[in-house]
C-alpha cells in the first residue's frame, strides 16, 4: 500500500510526516466518517498502526459505527478506551453496535451489550446517557428480560433519563414486546412532552396486544400524526378483520406512504376483493407513487385469483419496465399468475427462458401443468429437476400427485407417494393422502380410496373425506358417500358444501326422500347455500357478478340474456 493511499479516497500524511496534536483526532474522525465499508473501516484502522498513531475517542466512535460485526467494533472499543476511558460516546456507540445485531435468535450481542453496560456501572465514570439507556432497552427487549428490564428501567428513573421522549418510546417498545402493556402504559402516561415517536410506539404496543379500542384512543389523542401513525392504526384494524374501519382510515389518510397502498391492496386480495386490489393499484400509480416488490408480490396474488390475462399482462409489462429487480422470487410469482390466469403456455415459455430457476420455480411450474391437465409434462419437469440437483420438497410432491390424478396415472402415483419416504426422506402429510384420495377416486377406485382413508397413520381431515365425497358423487357410490359426509359434518357441521354434496351424491342413487331429508337439515340449521360469484372481462375491463345480485346497472338486460340463453337448446 503506498502512503497516502486512504479510505474513501482520502489520504493520511506519510509516517514521516507530522500534525498538530490537536489535528491529529479531526482528521483522522472525518476519514473515519467516510469509511462507510467494513473494508476501508480496516484500512484506515491499519493505516494509524502502521504510522504508530493513537486511535483518537472521536475517530473511534466513527469506525465502531462502521464496523460490520459487534466483535469488530469491540475491537476497536478496546484499543481507544485505555486513552479516553471516560468518552461516554465511546462506551455508548460500542454499545449500540452490540444492539444493532441483537435479536432472540441470537443473543450473544445483547448478552455482551448488558455485560459492558454494567462494566460501565462499576466504573462510574462516565455516567449512561440517554442514548447509551436505549440501546441496554433494546437489547433486554431482544432477550425478553423482564428482570433485566425493570432494573434498567429503575436506574433510568434515578438518573433522571426515564422521562425523556426518546428513552420513553423504547421503554414502552421493550414493555409491549415483554407482554407488560400496563406497564408500557404508565411509562407513555409519565412522559411529559410526547412525540409522534412515542404515540406510534404506544399505539403498536396495544396493536400487538389485540386491543384496537385502547390503540385508537391514543391514536385519536395525538397532536402529531406521521405516516406511521396511520399505518400502525390501519394495521391493527385489519389484524381484527375490521377492513371497512381499515377502508375508511386509509381514505381519511391525509399522507400516504407505499406502505399505505401495499396494506389496502393486501387487505382487499386477502377479503377476496381482487378487482378492489387492482383499482386500488391503478390508484397508487395515478397518485404517482413507485410500486415496490411487495406491491407486485400481492397484486399478482391478486391477479392470480381474478384470472384477468390482460390484467396479468400489464402487471408483466409494468415489471419489465425495470422498477422491480426480476428476481427468482418475483419470476416464480410470474409464472404463477399466468398459469392461474389460463395462459399455462406463457408461464411455460418465462419458466424456460430464465436461469434463476429453484425449487419452488419447479414446484410452480409443476402444479401449473398438473392443474391444466398436462400430467406427463409435469412428471417429465419433475425428473428434469432432480436431474438438475434440485431436493424435491413436499410441496413438489402436491404437485406430482396432483398431476397423476389429473392425469388417471395410478400406478406413476402410488409409486411417487411411496418414493417420498423411501428416496426422499420426507414424511407424507396429511395433504399427500388427499391427493391419493383424490387419485383413486378419480379413477373411479373408491374402495381402495375408502381403504386408504381407513388405514392411514393419521387422523383424515376434512379435505381427504372431501375428495372421497366427491368420488363417491361422481361415481354413485352412495353409502360410502354417507361416511363420508357423517366424517364431514363432524369435522365441519356448517360447512354448506358439504350438504350439497351429499345431497347430489343421493341424487345420484335416486334416494330422493334423504335428499329432502338433507335439505330441510340445512334449513333447520340456519346454512344457507354460498352465493354463486363470477367475473367476466369485457374490452379489459373485470365485471363482477354475484347470484342474485340487482345491484349491477345492466342488471335487467343482463338477466334477459340469460334467460334467452337458458332457453336455447343444449
Amino acid at each position: 500500500m503506498r502512503h497516502g493511499a486512504a479510505a474513501g479516497g482520502a489520504a493520511l500524511p506519510p509516517p514521516c510526516g507530522r500534525l498538530h496534536a490537536g489535528v491529529l483526532p479531526t482528521l483522522v474522525a472525518g476519514l473515519a466518517r467516510r469509511a462507510t465499508t467494513p473494508a476501508t473501516a480496516r484500512q484506515l484502522q491499519a493505516q494509524l498502526l502502521l504510522r504508530g498513531l493513537p486511535l483518537p475517542a472521536r475517530a473511534a466512535v466513527a469506525l465502531i459505527a462502521a464496523s460490520p460485526s459487534p466483535r469488530h467494533a469491540r475491537a476497536v472499543f478496546d484499543s481507544a478506551v485505555r486513552a479516553a476511558s471516560g468518552n461516554v460516546y465511546l462506551w455508548t456507540a460500542t454499545i449500540a453496535a452490540y444492539a444493532k445485531h441483537a435479536s432472540s435468535s441470537s443473543p450473544s450481542a445483547a448478552v455482551d451489550a448488558l455485560a459492558l453496560f454494567r462494566l460501565m456501572l462499576r466504573r462510574g465514570d462516565p455516567r449512561p446517557n440517554a442514548f447509551t439507556a436505549s440501546s441496554v432497552v433494546r437489547c433486554c427487549s431482544a432477550l425478553r428480560a423482564v428482570l433485566e428490564g425493570l432494573q434498567v428501567h429503575g436506574f433510568l428513573g434515578k438518573a433522571g433519563l426515564g422521562r425523556s421522549a426518546h428513552v420513553g418510546a423504547v421503554l414502552i417498545d421493550m414493555y409491549g414486546n415483554l407482554g407488560q402493556v400496563a406497564d408500557a402504559r404508565r411509562v407513555f402516561d409519565e412522559i411529559p412532552a410526547r412525540n409522534v415517536v412515542v404515540g406510534n410506539t404506544m399505539v403498536a404496543c396495544y396493536v400487538r396486544a389485540g386491543d384496537v379500542a385502547a390503540a385508537w384512543e391514543v391514536f385519536d389523542g395525538m397532536a402529531e400524526r406521521d405516516p406511521i401513525s396511520w399505518n400502525t392504526m390501519m394495521t391493527g384494524y385489519l389484524w381484527q378483520g375490521e377492513t371497512g374501519a381499515a377502508r375508511g382510515l386509509f381514505e381519511e389518510m391525509p399522507e400516504r406512504s407505499v406502505n399505505s397502498w401495499n396494506m389496502m391492496i393486501s387487505a382487499c386480495s386477502e377479503e377476496g376483493s381482487w378487482v378492489d386490489a387492482v383499482r386500488v393499484f391503478n390508484r397508487m400509480r395515478l397518485a404517482g407513487f413507485q410500486p415496490d416488490a411487495a406491491t407486485m408480490a400481492v397484486l399478482m396474488s391478486a391477479c392470480a385469483q381474478l384470472g384477468s390475462l390482460s390484467v396479468a399482462r400489464q402487471v408483466h409489462g409494468f415489471l419489465k419496465k425495470g422498477y422491480i429487480e426480476m428476481n427468482c422470487h418475483v419470476l416464480n410469482s410470474l409464472v404463477d399468475m399466468y398459469a392461474k390466469c389460463g395462459s399455462v403456455s406463457q408461464a411455460h415459455s418465462l419458466f424456460v427462458e430464465t436461469s434463476l430457476k429453484d425449487t419452488v420455480s419447479y414446484n410452480v411450474m409443476i402444479t401449473a401443468l398438473a392443474h391444466h391437465g398436462h400430467g406427463r409434462e409435469a412428471l417429465h419437469l419433475f425428473n428434469e429437476m432432480v436431474l438438475e440437483g434440485l431436493h424435491p420438497d413436499s410441496i413438489t410432491f402436491l404437485g406430482v400427485l396432483s398431476a397423476c390424478a389429473h392425469a388417471g396415472l395410478v400406478h406413476d402415483g402410488k409409486h411417487y407417494f411411496d418414493s417420498m419416504r423411501t428416496n426422499y426422506a420426507i414424511e407424507q402429510s396429511l395433504d399427500h393422502y388427499a391427493c391419493m384420495v383424490d387419485l383413486y377416486g378419480r379413477a373411479g377406485l373408491i374402495e381402495e380410496a375408502y381403504f386408504l382413508v381407513q388405514t392411514m397413520p393419521m387422523k383424515p381431515h376434512a379435505g381427504i373425506w372431501g375428495a372421497l365425497l366427491n368420488a363417491c358423487r361422481k361415481h354413485c357410490q352412495v353409502e360410502v358417500g354417507k361416511i363420508a359426509a357423517r366424517e364431514l359434518i363432524t369435522i365441519e357441521p356448517r360447512n354448506p358444501g358439504t350438504y350439497i354434496l351429499l345431497a347430489n351424491t343421493l341424487a345420484r342413487g335416486q334416494q330422493w326422500d334423504f335428499v329432502e331429508t338433507v335439505r330441510q337439515s340445512m334449513r333447520g340449521k340456519g346454512i344457507d347455500k354460498t352465493a354463486g360469484c363470477s367475473w367476466v372481462e369485457v374490452d379489459r375491463v373485470v365485471h363482477e357478478f354475484l347470484m342474485r345480485d340487482l345491484s349491477h346497472p345492466n342488471s335487467d338486460e343482463i338477466y334477459s340474456i340469460l334467460e334467452h340463453l337458458y332457453l336455447q337448446p343444449a
